[in-house]
């Protein structure tokens, strides 16, 4: 099977990533939610799922590694997210322990392993609860455990929350260390920033020269966020591309082969798989993203090349322009669009599909992209739009939020109103010097991840369908698409 789009045949969730590669294997133990009474994830109560794959492309499913234990244990109601590392010839898994019943209700675990599929619980199980000197009770989840080269120590950083200060920002990164990874001492935090309300699946990492500390947030916009230093103990400090994808690109964890670091998270789904329906924790694998640190310390995200180089033959694809001047010159497509927005559609079936090109964006043009999902009259649909003179890229969704006089004056105009838009936003770190910009489109059901310049990708789910399922747009300006080709992922 393909990560991308990947969710547990049961009919469930895909949750939480813990990455780890040994002999030449990606593995991948996730939090896979159970199913409750009426067939739906339960979310909270997981089961810890296995995927392993040796070449980031071709995956196979394993045994699930463990789950919950028995009434009274300090994971009677879930597994949840943790790390592992490898000492003196054995896996040690640190995760976290859920009890609902407990005042603690999250609290350190461990398990470990002499091959990574058979599991025995520690007898010593929770190692240690929130410290109530600086910690807040219930928050105390996501250990990520890693060695500390300069002391020799194993450091645990840990989601948590300070027990002062203002209520929605008191999350903060815990540490514990150890010299045997048995016995822990927990200190004040890492890093308490005050930014947010937890600071969950905390990831610690080198590359470059530069150190990486990443977090996820629920609280603001869902999305994994990163800050850099060159010490490892900070002072953290932020870059115009702060995070590794847009919104809903979650809980993004990494490990690294000696050669390249790989990131894997997950895309939140809607309820029942519904367009106008709540997000729900959980959901089904993204692509497999490749972490690279630009020479100033920005971090971004380019697809491996062992996953670029599977795309399939790209199929023929006929062109309908709507508006402005559109002219095909061999494998390239030009659209003129001078003082207006010029759109055409592509005649391709809806399915699983991936859509590359490099679109050339002449110099002083507002901005150029795809379409997905609209209509002939565009009342209805999204947009992906390089933009230039903005030097980001956006998702946006039409129809526009509309102040409600003005919804209220123009009655069966606009069929509703939506949410604010773009619905992402992702800066550029660096702005090609040729005006070009490679894009690679992948959708696979409600998924879809656009991958631009090697540098940044915007992730979302679109459950819509509407009569174009894709086109192309050029706004106030000259654009040309060369090498347009569409394949099946």
């Amino acid at each position: 099977m393909r990560l991308f789009g990947f969710k547990p045949e049961d009919g469930g969730a895909a949750g939480d990533t813990m990455p780890f590669f040994w002999d030449g294997e990606w593995h991948i133990f996730y939090l896979k939610p159970r199913i409750g009474a009426w067939g739906f994830p339960t979310r909270t109560c997981n089961d810890l799922g296995h995927v392993v794959s040796s070449d980031l492309v071709e995956w196979r499913i394993l045994p699930d590694a463990f789950g919950p234990g028995g009434p009274g244990s300090p994971d009677a109601d879930g597994i949840w997210t943790g790390s592992l590392v490898e000492h003196e010839g054995t896996f040690h898994f640190f995760y976290t322990g859920y009890n609902r019943e407990h005042p603690n209700q999250q609290r350190i675990c461990h398990a470990t392993s002499l091959d990574l599929i058979a599991w025995t619980k520690d007898p010593a199980n929770p190692l240690f609860a929130a410290d109530p000197r600086w910690y807040e009770p219930i928050d105390w989840r996501d250990p990520f455990v890693h060695r500390d080269q300069a002391t020799g120590q194993f450091q645990m950083l840990i989601a948590a929350r300070e027990n002062e200060g203002p209520m929605l920002r008191r999350g903060c990164i815990a540490l514990a260390t150890s010299d045997d990874l048995a016995r822990w001492d927990v200190h004040p935090p890492l890093w308490r920033p005050r930014l947010t309300h937890v600071m969950e699946c905390p990831e610690l990492f080198t590359l470059d020269g530069w150190w990486y500390l990443i977090f996820s947030r629920y609280s603001e916009h869902a999305q994994t966020v990163y800050r850099v230093s060159r010490s490892p103990d900070g002072p953290w400090e932020a870059r115009p591309l702060d995070s590794l994808d847009g919104r809903r690109f979650y809980a993004a964890k990494s490990c690294t082969d000696g050669t390249q670091r790989i990131t894997f998270a997950w895309t939140h789904e809607r309820t029942h798989e519904k367009a106008a329906a709540d997000w729900e924790w959980g959901g089904h694998f993204g692509s497999p993203r490749e972490l690279v640190a630009l020479p100033e310390g920005t971090l971004v995200c380019r697809m491996p090349a062992a996953l670029a180089a599977t795309r399939g033959p790209a199929e023929a694809i006929v062109v309908e322009g709507q508006w402005g001047d559109w002219r095909q010159y061999d494998a390239t497509l030009a659209g003129n669009a001078v003082g207006t927005y010029g759109y055409a559609f592509l005649d391709v079936e809806r399915s699983d599909l991936w859509i590359e090109t490099e679109l050339e964006i002449e110099a002083g043009t507002h901005s150029a992209g795809f379409l997905l999902e609209t209509d002939d009259g565009l009342s209805n649909g999204y947009e992906i739009a390089i933009e230039p003179l903005a030097r980001r890229v956006t998702l946006s969704r039409w129809p526009h939020a509309m102040d409600p006089l003005w919804q209220r004056l123009a009655p069966g105009e606009i069929a509703e109103p939506t949410v604010d838009t773009p619905l992402v936003v992702r800066p550029f770190a660096i702005m090609p010097s040729d005006n070009r910009y490679r894009l690679r489109l992948l959708s696979r059901g409600s998924m879809m991840e656009c991958f631009v310049c090697d540098q940044v990708v915007l992730t979302f789910r679109i459950y819509e369908q509407a009569p174009r399922p894709l086109g192309l747009f050029v706004q106030e300006g000259r654009a040309r698409f060369h090498r347009l080709g569409v394949s099946a992922t």
